[in-house]
């Protein structure tokens, strides 16, 4: 075996295990992370230059003479000791992600997809883009850093408020029982959408479920985005089991209920490709846009400051995207309807508010403007004459009809930057489609990316596609403002959920496409014991082992011996399920591999020690994670 050096020690002294297992190649943690920020500031002319010591990087211009300095790092300022070595796996694990995707199946799960690492990889380019804007208007140079187990806190954000508010929830709707996706008669799986409870009675009624409780089901189908569960009657997935999925397509079309089948790999490349997902910018005009709002001493230095969000959003993907501009220094001005946003009473409640809504739109201040009358929407335009970024998430051609769509709009000012968020994006074939998380999961091949071969392709009930389509979107802000600096001409910004789904595996569309990762598995992952949280007497612990060497490491710190792949990890599973994972997290800390014990209480989160400063409290009670960036000057 190769020497190598872990935490200190010589492993040359330990035996042999070499070709018990080939090292994974896959790339997680930092080196996704920047390979993922590299890819993300490719379109807009900036070069990434790195890795240098602890995570550095340093970002270039080809049209300025100016560079740019970012760190990613494991964890960020979490007060984690230095000897815990961080994975993407231990990272779900303390961000209790893992918690959340295994709560349907009653224990923890990994997710599949690199979700944190490639998070963290999307906040980084925003900070560098973020970070040029402000050298742009006079703030001083400063550098971003960004962390993988940050970016997977910000992903838990509405269920670490929902588990702290302050106010009851509604009773669980969990059981045994499975939920979405169904199955055909045919063996295809698909998810099913809709957001009309008559369509959604009269579809299962014709499919001949009428016998099973739709009332609770509807309620639970309903709350697995608040949630992330969702145990329905098996009366349903009998009923579609006796159909074909074109006669269950025919039937969704005839009650307007959105039908879309997880789609694999290969499907997902015919048609789409390996595409990144970044969001289409367009320059709304010639017209010169007016200047940057004057600066006088920032009492915050976060480069945003002194510029003004307009937002017009609801659910999850547009709310966290002006929220992430918010964090970022921009004022953030909230457009809601007489009355407020419905999300307010939606439960459970902090203060008498909805802890999904304030998990998104905290901080921000409230309009509220009627525009389904002409004089709210002459209110509107007169709040985005003043802005310099209007974000809006309303429903294909809402905008237009309103006399709102970006042309509009650019009369009156024609240096704003205009986004529009939406499920599909120019993906015409698909508006058909309601353009909700789950559905794009499914199309975008994410199903089969979460779950590992053997297993059922499913969606997550995390919700990625929102979590990233925010992301996405506020990356479309971000560099419709840098380009503006450039240019001085405001800009339309298409952003949609496919997009943050396909740029959520880019790494692997863009392998697969290049022929790099052909093997048996065509990008589903493979997992043994050890790939999966290990049950233990308090809960489950999460390990990473990716060579031979930390195999090895491993086996020794629990006292079995070395053999082949599938005896040791067996052995070592053994070992780890007769004492506690925190006891297993500390003594593996020193070791150099990477362990963790898998969060399951969200709400004891913020009180954890180890992951002081990572969290802030609520206004109204509660709380949510903190900014996922640093800056230092």
């Amino acid at each position: 075996m190769t020497r190598v050096e872990r935490g200190g020690r010589n492993l040359d002294a330990i035996p042999s295990m070499a070709g018990v297992m080939a090292a994974k190649t896959e790339p997680c943690g930092p080196v996704l992370s920047l390979a993922t920020c590299r890819r993300r500031l490719a379109p807009w002319g900036l070069r990434v230059d790195g890795p240098g010591t602890a995570g550095t990087f340093s970002v270039s211009s080809a049209r300025r003479s100016v560079r740019a300095e970012g760190q990613i790092s494991w964890h960020g300022p979490a007060a984690l000791k230095p000897t815990n070595a961080g994975s993407e796996a231990t990272v779900q694990a303390r961000s209790g992600l893992m918690g959340v995707h295994g709560r349907d199946a009653g224990h923890p799960r990994r997710i599949g997809v690199e979700v944190a690492s490639v998070a963290a990889g999307v906040l980084a380019a925003h900070g560098v883009l973020a970070g040029l804007i402000g050298r742009a208007r006079g703030f001083p140079e400063s550098t971003v850093e960004v962390s993988p187990l940050q970016a997977a806190l910000l992903l838990g954000s509405h269920y670490l408020t929902a588990a702290t508010a302050t106010e009851p929830d509604l009773p669980v709707l969990g059981g045994p029982d499975p939920g979405p996706p169904f199955r055909s008669a045919d063996g295809r799986w698909f998810e099913i959408e809709t957001l009309d409870p008559e369509s959604w009675r009269s579809f299962w009624w014709r499919l001949g479920a009428g016998g099973a409780d739709l009332g609770r089901a509807w309620t639970a189908f309903r709350r697995r985005y608040f949630d992330g569960r969702c145990s329905l009657p098996t009366g349903l997935q009998d009923a579609t089991a006796r159909h074909t999925l074109e006669e269950l397509v025919a039937v969704a079309a005839e009650f307007r209920v959105s039908l879309c089948p997880i789609r694999g790999y290969d499907e997902v490349l015919a048609d789409l490709g390996p595409w990144a997902g970044h969001p289409d910018l367009e320059p709304l005009s010639g017209v010169a846009a007016r200047g940057p709002a004057p600066l006088g001493a920032p009492p915050t230095g976060l480069p945003l400051e002194g510029l003004v969000v307009a937002e017009s959003t609801t659910r999850l993907q547009g709310p966290l995207a002006g929220l992430l501009l918010q964090s970022l220094g921009a004022e953030v001005v909230k457009v809601e309807p007489p009355g407020g946003d419905i999300g307010r009473g939606v439960p459970p409640l902090t203060n008498g508010t909805g802890s999904f809504f304030l998990a998104f739109n905290h901080g921000k201040q409230s309009q509220e403007i009627d525009l389904a009358s002409r004089g709210g929407r002459a209110e509107l335009l007169e709040l985005l004459g003043g802005a310099d970024v209007f974000l809006h998430n309303w429903r294909p051609g809402k905008a237009a009809a309103w006399g709102l769509d970006a042309a509009d709009v650019a009369r009156v000012n024609p240096g704003l930057v205009y986004v529009q968020a939406s499920g599909w994006g120019s993906q015409a074939a698909e508006q058909r489609w309601v353009g909700t998380d789950f559905l794009v999961q499914g199309f975008s091949a994410l199903g089969h990316r979460i779950n590992p071969q053997g297993e059922v392709p499913a969606p997550s009930r995390v919700l990625l596609t929102d979590f990233m389509g925010a992301l996405v979107a506020c990356e479309g802000a971000l560099a419709g403002l840098y380009l503006r600096e450039l240019d001085g001409k405001g800009q339309r910004v298409g952003t949609s959920l496919l997009a943050g789904g396909m740029a959520l595996h880019a790494h692997i569309l863009g392998a697969l496409a290049s022929g790099e990762q052909p093997g048996p598995a065509r990008g589903r992952p493979v997992w043994d014991i050890l790939d999966r949280p290990l049950p233990t007497p308090d809960g489950a612990l999460a390990v990473s082992v990716d060579d031979d060497a930390s195999l090895a490491l491993l086996c020794e710190a629990c006292g079995v011996k070395g053999g082949r792949r599938e005896e040791a990890a067996s052995a070592v599973a053994e070992a780890i399920a007769g004492t506690p994972a925190a006891e297993w997290e500390e003594l593996l800390a020193g070791t150099g591999l990477a362990a963790a014990a898998v969060a399951t209480d969200l709400a004891a989160l913020p009180a954890d020690p180890r992951l002081a400063g990572l969290f802030e409290p609520l206004g109204a009670g509660g709380w949510a994670p903190a900014s996922p960036w640093r800056w230092e000057g």
